[in-house]
């Protein structure tokens, strides 16, 4: 190739970068799961199955303890944080809400006890169900938002799948 082939090339991909970054913006790309895929968890030893049709989103810069966003269009947002628990513990945070009224329960899943919790968003009212578990000084909270029984039931599945 010629050194004008090399030039017209590094133009194109700046171009193509330049796109990329301006469609995209501070949330990163989307991608599509065309099958049913295993994602980490933040504690990077858990682990759970999304089913097909859902997108991964990947975070924006400003929300830095959300490290996950799945949605399945139009009835299911599924994000994940982790966060220094801070000296917290799963039965005194589930005391603490229960104490103030909300909903909120211990659930053994695999091997892991969980805090379950129910919600709503602020903004549209949809339900929300959110799970929480210790690791390492680290609380991670996977939070499902939806607006049909399915999802709803779809939460259940993803939860389930939930191991090592």
């Amino acid at each position: 190739m010629n050194r004008n082939g090399t030039i017209r090339r590094g133009i194109i991909l700046t171009l193509v970068a330049a796109i990329l970054i301006s469609c995209c913006g501070s949330a990163g790309a989307e991608i599509l799961l065309t099958q049913d895929t295993d994602a980490i968890l933040p504690d990077g030893v858990h682990r759970m199955t999304l089913p097909a049709g859902m997108i991964s989103l990947t975070p924006g810069t400003d929300e830095p303890d959300l490290k996950g966003i799945f949605q399945r269009e139009p009835d299911l947002e599924m994000l994940v944080y982790a966060y220094d628990a801070q000296g917290a513990t799963i039965e005194g945070t589930a005391e603490k809400l229960r104490n103030a009224g909300r909903d909120a329960e211990l659930r053994r899943i695999g091997d892991e006890i969980f805090l379950a919790f129910r919600d709503r968003d602020d903004a549209d009212n949809a339900p929300c169900i959110g799970y929480a578990y210790l690791y390492e000084g680290w609380m991670i909270e996977i939070a499902f938002f939806y607006s049909t029984n399915e999802a709803g039931e779809m939460t259940k599945t993803i939860m389930e799948s939930f191991r090592e």
